[in-house]
């Protein structure tokens, strides 16, 4: 079985995929999950739209887009924290800012050098969208598809 992986409490069978892939087909699947998640969450801006560029196409400087992500994701933990604080339950507003945040998380994860950490890219995009079926189906699809 192997590792343990956060993408087996989502899908043990998209975790087997994972497993499975290449790191071309690993990182074309981080792609097409955050892709999903930046569109359902509604995450924008220049940071957001620079970071799908390199994903998309490579070169410019990664470890800044990381570090500009990772920044982000802080500032949006910090406000969803803020929100849920006192709260009941979880407004409709608090899980938007969540989900902003965990969105820009898997793009920052989707961005590491290292490939050991895609995985925790497609998990946060998955979390990240509000139809996570669809967000699991654009990552299976991925990580089956022959590239080469």
């Amino acid at each position: 079985m192997g590792v343990r992986l956060r993408l087996d409490s989502i899908s043990a069978s998209l975790a087997d995929s994972f497993r499975k892939a290449d790191d071309e087909q690993r990182r074309h699947a981080a792609l097409a999950t955050c892709l999903v998640a930046v569109a359902r969450s509604g995450l924008q801006g220049k940071e957001i739209d620079a970071a799908v560029s390199l994903l998309r196409h490579g070169g410019g400087d990664q470890l800044a887009a990381r570090r500009t992500l990772d920044f982000l994701t802080e500032k949006l933990d910090e406000q969803y924290f803020e929100l849920s604080e006192g709260a009941d339950r979880t407004t409709p507003g608090a899980l938007l800012v969540f989900r902003k945040a965990r969105a820009a998380a898997a793009l920052a994860f989707a961005l590491s050098p290292d490939p050991g950490q895609l995985h925790e890219a497609i998990y946060e995009a998955i979390v990240a969208s509000d139809d996570q079926a669809e967000a699991v189906r654009a990552a299976d699809e991925a990580l089956r598809s022959r590239r080469h």
